[in-house]
């Protein structure tokens, strides 16, 4: 009778304190500069290409928000409005935060109770990039936090976590 090989176990993922020493530094600087906590964990082909999509999803906002008018008054981003509180502009907000410290840019140039989300069609298109940006943004914090603390393999489909148990190095 032939032996089997014995296959190699996956890492389980890291919890708790771990996991939060592990992931905290490259989702603050994915906060910060989009694309920099793939970097760090050593996936640059994945940084540079979000990087690119971020980058180009700013440029646009920018060039709607400021030269969509045409010469009407310029649309804005959406600010957190919190007495009274108004909670549609206000998750807007949390949304467009998720692009980081451009944000804050952002609602300065084109924020702020004099300006309006809703102008028109082409300064809204500015908006909606900036906020898309803020929300593509958040969607990769929680996938760093998952591929931080090795979470990733566990939510793969069974078959592609054995062929990956196969290639994984013997311990």
């Amino acid at each position: 009778m032939s032996e089997e090989t014995p296959i190699p176990s996956l890492p389980l993922p890291l919890r708790k304190q771990k996991a939060m020493k592990a992931c905290w530094k490259p989702i603050l600087a994915n906060w910060i500069i989009p694309g920099s906590g793939y970097w760090m964990l050593g996936q640059k082909g994945r940084a540079k290409v979000f990087f690119g999509v971020y980058a180009v999803f700013c440029l646009l906002a920018f060039l709607q928000l400021n030269y969509g008018g045409g010469g009407l008054p310029k649309g804005g981003v959406y600010v957190p409005q919190l007495a009274p509180l108004v909670w549609m502009p206000t998750l807007g907000a949390a949304a467009t935060a998720g692009a980081g410290p451009i944000y804050g840019l952002f609602a300065w140039l084109f924020g702020g109770t004099g300006t309006e989300p809703i102008r028109n069609l082409t300064q809204e298109y500015g908006a909606t990039y900036i906020m898309v940006a803020g929300l593509l943004n958040w969607l990769c914090l929680f996938d760093l936090f998952d591929r931080a603390t090795g979470r990733w393999i566990w939510r793969l489909p069974k078959d592609e976590r054995e062929a990956l148990q196969k290639t994984a190095p013997k311990d």
